[in-house]
């Protein structure tokens, strides 16, 4: 698909868009269902740049903390859903296409929150949403996740990274007092991350990726999980701490929007060891 158009059921809203969509997917999530009244939802991205709407405008409102979704005021057609998150482009509901059948799926999003009677034959990437973790859960498989991603820093930093002293119990521990998120493929975590909420901000610790599924944007998916997390919490902004020597994750970290906000030490050590971050809610 390489532009279109598209309308409500009445007609009295129309858009149109050229190029490419930026991605294209069914989501199964529960809210989307709820939003649409459907067993799925298939919706493609474009960026606001690329999209011109005529007639009379969408009706707007937040179903959630960041989230928006539109509509016809006249008819009631769910056209379109944005989040503070991804700010650059908005979501449209495909099957508002004047040609739906040009609609081609990329993936399936939020894959377990699908609904157990619907059968989906297609061989499309299958991605699960990340879920909270409880503190009676076992965390013997997330922590071998953190200790097996952290590996590579044995020797490359100092102090050593704190995931030596991490125990299952700790975990348990995080589960409870603060949050842990996990994400799975069939039924073996594959990233995590610990959000701690403090008093002026949202803290972002042992964000972590199994080795088999990286540069596939799941750190990425985790912080965008943590912005939307700040965001319910009320939280202004996401702060987190690297280690001095990890230009790269410094990269990726300020490639994701963080700004450096300044150098601490270990205790005991002159020298600056960790380099903080923080990216504002909003």
């Amino acid at each position: 698909m390489d532009g279109g158009t598209g309308r409500c059921l009445c007609g009295a809203v129309r858009y149109s868009f050229h190029g490419a969509p930026n991605w294209s997917a069914h989501c199964h999530c529960e809210t989307c269902r709820r939003a649409t009244s459907a067993p799925m939802v298939s919706f493609f991205a474009v960026s606001h740049d690329r999209i011109t709407w005529s007639g009379i405008a969408p009706q707007l409102y937040e179903s959630s903390p960041g989230i928006f979704r539109s509509f016809c005021p006249r008819c009631g057609s769910p056209l379109t859903y944005q989040s503070d998150i991804r700010t650059g482009e908005i979501d449209l509901y495909a099957m508002t296409l004047d040609d739906p059948s040009a609609f081609a799926p990329d993936l399936h999003v939020f894959w377990n929150e699908r609904l157990p009677w619907l059968h989906v034959a297609d061989d499309l990437p299958k991605h699960e949403a990340a879920r909270q973790m409880d503190p009676a859960e076992d965390f013997g498989p997330v922590l071998s996740l953190i200790r097996d991603a952290f590996a590579f820093m044995v020797g490359l930093i100092d102090p050593p990274s704190s995931m030596h002293r991490l125990t299952e119990a700790a975990l348990s521990e995080a589960a409870r007092d603060s949050e842990v998120w996990v994400r799975e493929k069939a039924g073996a975590p594959i990233a995590c991350v610990v959000l701690t909420p403090r008093a002026d901000d949202l803290y972002l610790g042992k964000l972590a990726v199994v080795q088999s599924h990286r540069r596939q944007g799941l750190a990425r998916q985790m912080v965008d999980l943590a912005l939307g997390r700040a965001k319910t919490l009320g939280k202004p902004a996401v702060t987190l701490q690297t280690r001095i020597e990890l230009t790269e994750n410094q990269a990726a970290f300020e490639a994701m929007g963080f700004l450096r906000t300044g150098e601490t030490a270990h205790e005991g050590y002159s020298r600056p060891t960790t380099v903080n971050y923080r990216r504002e809610v909003g």
